[in-house]
């Protein structure tokens, strides 16, 4: 098993998403957890509402916890399968909407994952690809 998630790589990532959403003028909260869905660094920028930052902690614990991205999940989600367990009957924490990522590293194991909030579904998950983009080089 990898060394857990550390504070240097969960704090790099954060940054990084907070920093990309500022240049294009969008205000999110960017949440990263460790692969048991513990907050270890939340950043929520100037104006992001509480509805925001809850969305990024629970799409960062969602793709940690299930090991995939939650745009993935929530097609799995909205599947007929699903129809007969809805995620909010699994875990009430699981966030079915685009914007969170796993982090893994080069073994395939999940080791935490990134959460954007506070922008469209399709600009958090773009800023939480960016973020994991970003420490690459300090996962290997």
């Amino acid at each position: 098993m990898r060394e857990a998630l550390t504070y240097t790589i969960a704090y790099a990532a954060a940054g990084a998403a907070l920093e990309a959403a500022r240049a294009e003028g969008a205000r999110i909260c960017v949440a990263v957890v460790n692969r048991s869905g513990i907050t270890k660094v939340l950043l929520s920028d100037d104006g992001v509402g509480p509805i925001g930052i809850e969305t990024a902690r629970r799409k960062a614990y969602t793709a940690a916890v299930t090991g995939m991205p939650t745009a993935a999940f929530a097609a799995l989600a909205a599947s007929p399968a699903m129809a007969v367990a809805p995620v909010h009957h699994v875990d009430a924490d699981l966030l079915p909407v685009p914007g969170g990522v796993p982090i893994i590293v080069d073994d395939g194991e999940v080791i935490g994952g990134i959460g954007v909030g506070g922008a469209d579904g399709a600009t958090d998950d773009r800023l939480a690809v960016e973020a994991l983009k970003s420490v690459a080089e300090l996962l290997a």
